[in-house]
């Protein structure tokens, strides 16, 4: 057991200096100290033998699911949409869970990431556009609702989500382009999307006033 005589706190790791106040920890034999510090490589070394399992278990389910999907096919190649759901399971332990990143890259990742799955699901089973037409919009709401719920249960730090109304602007205003060039055919989702976008960050703007203007002018420097 290493221990900090200054600090009076136990180190569970292995460095040899105290975290707290770079003081040489010395050995000690006592069963029980003041206070615990974690062993901080714990957590992550668990989350990286999670992953190394998941990739090693992926690899041969899906291995194993293309070789079924060839013995048995049927004009679509099914395993392909296993993969990618695989893909995307990894992605979500790999970057939202091991990596410990700011929950609003991490809805972000994990949106755009399920989009991504839903458009190739359509693509492999043959294109019909539900995913643009439908999915792709719908989520552009559902991100416009998470943003309203963080902004109201994050009063204090409210203006702090304006940068993700604006993607979600750009996002819907990406969507009304697709229309225009008639990959999506069926408008209704993707012009209510846009409509609440903006309804959003203009109330925001408007509301927010003082707030609002300076955390633009932080995020865009000018």
């Amino acid at each position: 057991m290493r221990v900090c005589k200054k600090c009076h706190v136990e180190i569970l790791d292995e460095t040899s200096v105290c975290p707290l106040c770079n003081s040489v920890l010395e050995v000690s034999g006592q069963e029980e100290w003041h206070n615990g510090y974690p062993d901080v490589k714990a957590v992550s070394k668990k989350l990286g033998f999670v992953v190394r399992l998941y990739s090693f278990l992926a690899i041969i389910i899906e291995a194993s699911l293309i070789i079924i999907n060839y013995l048995t096919y049927r004009g679509i190649w099914w395993s392909a949409i296993s993969g990618i759901t695989i893909l995307y399971f990894f992605i979500t332990l790999k970057y939202s869970l091991q990596k410990n990143n700011g929950y609003k890259s991490v809805i972000l990742v994990q949106l755009i990431g399920g989009v991504l799955l839903v458009i190739a699901a359509d693509n492999i089973v043959g294109y019909q556009g539900w995913s643009v037409n439908y999915v792709l919009p719908s989520a552009i709401l559902l991100l416009n609702a998470t943003i309203g719920i963080l902004m109201i249960v994050n009063m204090s730090n409210w203006q702090s989500y304006l940068l993700l109304q604006i993607f979600t602007v750009l996002l819907s205003g990406g969507c009304v382009l697709l229309w225009r060039f008639g990959v999506i055919t069926s408008p209704v989702l993707t012009l209510t999307a846009l409509a609440v976008s903006l309804c959003m960050i203009l109330g925001t703007l408007i509301f927010g006033e003082r707030r609002a203007k300076t955390e633009l002018k932080r995020r865009f420097h000018v």
